[in-house]
């Protein structure tokens, strides 16, 4: 055993990649017998950008500031049965020496996960995916329980784990993602034996039976070829005109009280249009547009005030798509690919495919705002009340919720939404879950509510908890003309975690509904 403790970063490399010169092109490696080949860049001295940007030069006569950046990989092929497989030691910047797509994914993530136990974590790294993705970290001042760091297995993606090892030989806190990270008292004589752990744990699914069998479900794609071959279909099937599985919408969450209509960018002045809709948007480019086309032009919602925009995206993160290959599903959203597995995905589907559609009849929507058509669509309805932008204060600070959009006389809570992107659909199911829950476990709640309702809709006894299944939760979704009641992979997973919520939870009625939007001509 090394005398020394060395920081290692260690990844494995994918099977497709065979040949060392594939794994680290352009650079001549120096064969370590019996070990491996180790490449690596010359470092040279150089003083940092910041004396010179920063500092103008004034500090050259005082002192003489250095800096370098080394890089080196370090290539181990070690037998697999029948096989072999390639492990890379990073060095530096080493890093940036493996070509593109050689590393396999989620390596280091895996290993930890099959070597620490669930109440030994110290750190993660997750992106929450029910909404606009959000990237965040967590880390604790002590080793605790996974369900202490609030996880939403559903909808988030787990990127990186840091935690306490069991297993001694891996030394004592080890962190993965792609790479592992480790140190160990491990040095080059012995590396070639140590790496076989490794792999066994990386192949294994024990993590699985640790309660962390919900990291499968979804995949972030970083493979560049795979998100190349990936973006190669949607440019396909957008050539093809096969949009059926191709939309557009608002990336982010945006006011729609506040938005006009939408340009896409080009001419000086284009048409205002009232939503994002593909094809409309393919008639602004001249021929079938390339992934450079698309991702070049601007996508601009327009403020109904003053005419101005208020929000401005690339195209290309406006596109929603689902793409069922042969070896997978993946959805692209908000300018990011995901791989789903096969199983969450047929829940998911078939948990919006058997939502009951409710029996309630609303109008069409002809056009306008948000808030003009639930005015008229209250309207219709004998005893109903709009509750449309009528927040309640609630939970200290700026804290606001609306209770619902329209409140009927047969206690149905209907909450209405222009078709849009994961952002903008999450929100409404989440508004429905926190208003459902509040309504049900919040006496004070209910008192401030009662105070937003008319004299013939007044709760009775507010200090009473309502029976919930006295209750139905209508998520009504106004969609572009023509189109069915389709709702984006990710809000599908939002709404199912609402759904569960509110159903298992609580006891309410929860159901779909589709409002039949005005045709264009109808619009114009």
């Amino acid at each position: 055993m090394a005398e020394k403790t060395n920081r290692l970063s260690i990844c494995l490399i994918k099977n497709g990649f065979t040949a060392f010169e594939d794994i680290v092109p352009d650079l001549g490696g120096h064969i370590i017998e019996g070990v491996g080949t180790f490449y690596g860049q010359n470092s040279f001295d150089r003083p940092p950008d910041w004396t010179a940007d920063f500092f103008g030069g004034t500090l050259d006569e005082l002192f003489s500031f250095r800096t370098a950046s080394s890089k080196g990989v370090l290539l181990v092929e070690v037998e697999h049965g029948e096989a072999s497989r390639i492990f890379a030691l990073i060095f530096g910047h080493g890093r940036h020496l493996i070509a593109d797509g050689a590393i396999e994914e989620r390596f280091g993530l895996k290993v930890v996960l099959n070597s620490v136990e669930r109440d030994n974590l110290r750190s993660i790294d997750k992106t929450a995916l029910g909404a606009v993705p959000k990237q965040s970290r967590e880390q604790m001042s002590r080793e605790v329980d996974a369900s202490s760091f609030g996880i939403d297995i559903e909808q988030d993606l787990l990127n990186s784990v840091t935690g306490r090892s069991r297993d001694a030989r891996l030394g004592r806190t080890i962190t993965g993602r792609d790479t592992l990270a480790l140190s160990v008292k491990i040095d080059l004589t012995e590396i070639k034996e140590f790496l076989p752990l490794l792999l066994g744990l990386y192949e294994s699914d024990a993590y699985r039976a640790s309660g962390f069998e919900w990291i499968d479900q979804i995949k972030d794609v970083r493979d560049s070829r795979k998100v190349a071959e990936l973006d190669n279909w949607l440019v396909a099937r957008i050539a093809a005109d096969e949009l059926d599985k191709i939309w557009m919408a608002p990336p982010t969450i945006i006011h729609w009280a506040d938005v006009a209509g939408f340009r896409y960018g080009g001419a000086k002045r284009p048409a205002l249009k009232p939503d994002l809709e593909t094809a409309e948007f393919l008639k602004t480019f001249d021929g079938a547009p390339t992934l450079a086309d698309i991702k070049g032009k601007r996508i601009h919602a327009i403020s109904a005030k003053n005419d101005e925009p208020v929000e401005s995206w690339n195209a290309y993160r406006c596109l929603y798509a689902e793409a069922q290959l042969p070896d997978g599903m993946f959805i692209l959203n908000n300018g990011k690919w995901y791989e789903i597995a096969a199983d969450f995905t047929a829940g998911v589907l078939a948990n919006f495919d058997d939502m009951v559609e409710s029996d309630l009849i609303l109008p069409a929507f002809s056009g306008g705002r948000e808030g003009q058509y639930n005015e008229l669509a209250t309207d219709t309805l004998d005893g109903a009340c709009c509750l449309d932008a009528n927040l309640i204060s609630h939970g200290g600070g700026h804290s606001t919720i609306e209770f619902c959009d329209i409140f009927t006389a047969d206690n149905r809570l209907v909450h209405v939404k222009k078709y849009s992107g994961s952002a903008q659909l999450s929100h409404l199911f989440n508004q429905g879950l926190v208003s459902g829950e509040l309504f049900v476990s919040a006496p004070d709640f209910r008192d401030k509510l009662n105070e937003k309702l008319p004299d013939n809709r007044k709760l009775a006894e507010p200090a009473l908890r309502p029976i919930a299944s006295d209750h139905e939760i209508v998520f009504a979704i106004i969609m572009p003309p023509g189109r069915p009641l389709e709702i984006p992979f990710f809000s599908k997973v939002s709404l199912r975690n609402a759904r569960r919520r509110l159903e298992g939870g609580f006891g309410f009625k929860v159901t779909k509904l589709k409002i039949e939007s005005a045709t264009p001509e109808q619009e114009a």
